[in-house]
């Protein structure tokens, strides 16, 4: 079964508004989809949002994510977002990918698990302990339904709740400290991070995930169809609904081209 996807990072600096409920906190949700019921589409998004987005710096951040039909079995590739080599100036960073899976009716699942890396404390600064880097990881599972009488994927519907439950995400309490990473430590970020990484809090957060504060508007919901309409129509083995819209995809083309340029990619925080 051929799924053909594209992707797209999106990021956007929102003067001094703050993302999450505590600064202190890093927060990560999935912003779509949620439990919810949707027509079938080609291209249906998965996003996700990095709320004071600064705090991941030296965290050396990845998501994993796999889709099936819960009744098929059919199942998506393995997706993944690799962002240890983003510099993470930004407030707020979305990061999705675009594909033809789910085209099927059903109860689907995602899948999803976000992956860091922290400094041992303990182990840099102990010479009787040989130092290492801790490996985090944590899963989620979201689920929706697809279905042919259900409303069309339509993002800017999606993300205009002010509140949901918290089950789209997940905070990580970061402190201010960093420290150097031993030359002996093999670390994938080390290049990226400058040699730097980042310690734990050792304090519990009270803060709570807020997945709905993020506001995906109609100028980014079209810019997002636009581009990854074009990346998946220009690559190779485009799926048929390209040649059915062979007339629009030098327009849809050179909007996607503009936006590239400029990154005019928007969102708004509630």
């Amino acid at each position: 079964m051929h799924f053909p996807r594209a992707s797209w990072l999106l990021a956007a600096c929102i003067g001094n508004i703050i993302s999450a409920t505590d600064t202190g906190v890093l927060e990560v949700d999935l912003i779509f989809p949620r439990n919810s019921t949707y027509a079938p589409t080609n291209n249906f998004p998965v996003v996700f949002a990095f709320q004071n987005a600064q705090r991941a710096r030296y965290l050396n951040p990845s998501i994993q994510y796999l889709m099936w039909n819960l009744q098929t079995d059919h199942t998506s590739f393995t997706l993944s977002h690799d962002l240890g080599w983003k510099n993470w100036t930004e407030d707020t960073y979305l990061a999705h990918e675009v594909m033809s899976f789910p085209s099927e009716e059903g109860r689907y699942k995602v899948s999803w698990s976000l992956t860091w890396d922290s400094c041992d404390e303990e182990s840099f600064e102990n010479p009787d302990r040989i130092p290492r880097m801790d490996h985090n990881k944590t899963t989620w599972a979201t689920y929706f339904s697809i279905d042919n009488s259900a409303p069309q994927v339509d993002l800017v519907a999606a993300t205009a709740n002010e509140t949901c439950t918290n089950e789209y995400g997940m905070i990580i309490n970061v402190s201010d400290k960093t420290l150097k990473v031993p030359s002996s430590v093999e670390w994938s970020a080390k290049a990226w991070n400058n040699d730097t990484c980042a310690v734990m809090a050792n304090s519990t957060s009270t803060s709570t995930p807020e997945p709905c504060r993020i506001h995906i508007d109609k100028a980014a919901a079209e810019s997002i169809n636009a581009s990854v309409t074009a990346r998946v129509c220009s690559g190779i083995d485009p799926p048929d609904y390209c040649e059915k819209n062979a007339a629009t995809q030098l327009a849809v083309a050179g909007v996607s081209c503009l936006l590239a340029a400029v990154g005019a990619l928007g969102f708004f925080l509630a």
